[in-house]
């Protein structure tokens, strides 16, 4: 009799917990997060890449080849 009732009320939690709208389960499109990683390193980066801006301009001048080269050797290229 135990044996039954157990197999009875295992049954029925199963039943609850796929029919339960809260359920581990999800069905649907996920959001997608941003990548957190990326923004934290360009906040990282800002004070470094800011300086190398103005570094590389004074060397090179604004917006020339020598200027993206420079900045791209920094690893500052998208900043």
């Amino acid at each position: 009799m135990v044996c039954k009732s157990t197999f009875v009320a295992g049954a029925l939690l199963m039943l609850a917990a796929v029919a339960s709208p809260a359920s581990a389960v999800t069905v649907g499109p996920h959001s997608v997060a941003p990548v957190a990683e990326d923004s934290l390193v360009q906040l990282a980066q800002f004070p470094y890449c800011r300086a190398w801006r103005r570094e590389c301009a004074a060397r090179w001048g604004w917006r020339t080849r020598g200027f993206y080269f420079c900045l791209e050797r920094r690893g500052c290229a998208g900043y």
